[in-house]
């Protein structure tokens, strides 16, 4: 069978490896589909601070069910969605049920190994989401990044009517502004550098986006909506937490999504955060509970994430998949990779491979 090895910094094979066997209590999966993220990248890149080589990359995937231990509720046949971390349930944070903050967290096909880009692979059935009639497996392709959105919605809190700055309009920029509308934020402004995110976004139905930054972001926001109630960061440099400062309304909240790198630090301007009694929450990944809501909000029709989509490529050609990300980043949201067999079988698996 085809999978994907990645086995050190820069060196992407495609091999055709052994047939996985499923240990005690594991299941048997096929893969449908599974998303490229940043942390792929920056593990090819040499740049990820949790990686371990050799891996088998890919975290964000659904797949069918060959084969599932029996009493585990995983049925043969069905659908699933992984459940990629690994945390080691006894910790302080493990106990409160914040298992994205354990120490020891490692999410498969980064720090811990083999991921899903393969054709078949194994994982505990304790990680397996099962996804309830009415989501098919079109969708559960991208239930992890809305499952990053809800946790970030979560985080921040949505009060009805709400009005929010999005900024950054990659996947989970756009993944939070779709869960966020669909607890009751009322209007939606975006702002990202690349001109081209503004035809996507207005597919979507969020009309208001600019390329301002700085100063001129801040201009442009109180233009148009004089004060908001929310600030998505997908950038999370001091910049950017700086234009929250000044267009957040008395109470606001600043929604930090950025993922950290090693000495990442922000220079908050804390008296506008003090006279405006501001809040800041920063959101790290998810929970278990996370993903439940996004399959929810998926199956109730309130959130349809497969505009996310924007490429599907076969595993063998996983090094054009990379590539496209990488040198054309602006064209592109979420990048699938599936099995040969399936490339053209769905609307979700067919169109630019691009």
């Amino acid at each position: 069978m085809k999978q994907v090895r990645v086995t050190g910094p820069g060196v992407v094979q495609v091999v055709e490896a052994d047939e996985p066997e499923p240990g005690p209590g594991e299941v048997l999966l096929e893969l449908h589909s599974a998303g490229i993220c940043g942390g792929d990248l920056s593990l090819v890149r040499g740049t990820n601070a949790i990686a371990r080589y050799p891996t088998v990359p890919g975290h964000e995937c659904v797949a069918r069910v060959l084969a599932a231990p029996a009493g585990s509720g995983i049925e043969e046949g069905g659908h699933v969605v992984v459940y990629p971390t690994l945390s080691c349930g006894v910790c302080r944070a493990c106990a409160a049920g914040r298992t994205n903050q354990c120490a020891g967290m490692t999410v498969l096909g980064l720090s811990a190994p083999a991921g899903c880009f393969s054709e078949r692979f194994a994982v505990d059935a304790g990680q397996c989401v099962p996804l309830p009639d009415g989501v098919g497996p079109d969708h559960g392709a991208l239930v992890e990044p809305v499952a990053v959105a809800c946790h970030v919605v979560g985080r921040g809190g949505v009060r009805e009517g709400d009005t929010a700055l999005v900024i950054g309009s990659g996947t989970i920029g756009t993944a939070t502004a779709m869960a966020a509308r669909a607890r009751g934020v009322q209007r939606v402004l975006f702002a990202d550098l690349h001109a081209s995110r503004g035809a996507v976004l207005g597919r979507l139905g969020f009309e208001e986006f600019t390329t301002a930054a700085g100063d001129d972001l801040v201009a442009w926001t109180r233009e148009r909506a004089g004060q908001v109630d929310l600030v998505y960061d997908t950038v999370t440099a001091t910049q950017t937490a700086g234009v929250a400062a000044e267009v957040l309304a008395g109470g606001g909240r600043y929604v930090a999504i950025g993922a950290a790198k090693p000495g990442h630090r922000l220079d908050l301007p804390y008296e506008r955060f003090y006279a405006r009694e501001l809040s800041m929450v920063a959101c790290r990944n998810y929970v278990r509970d996370d993903f439940r809501d996004a399959v929810a909000l998926i199956a109730d029709g309130k959130v349809d994430p497969r505009p996310l989509r924007t490429g599907v490529f076969a595993l063998p050609d996983v090094a054009e998949a990379f590539a496209a990300l990488t040198e054309r980043p602006a064209d592109h949201l979420k990048v699938l990779m599936t099995r040969s067999d399936l490339v053209g079988t769905s609307p979700l698996l067919t169109g630019a491979a691009s």
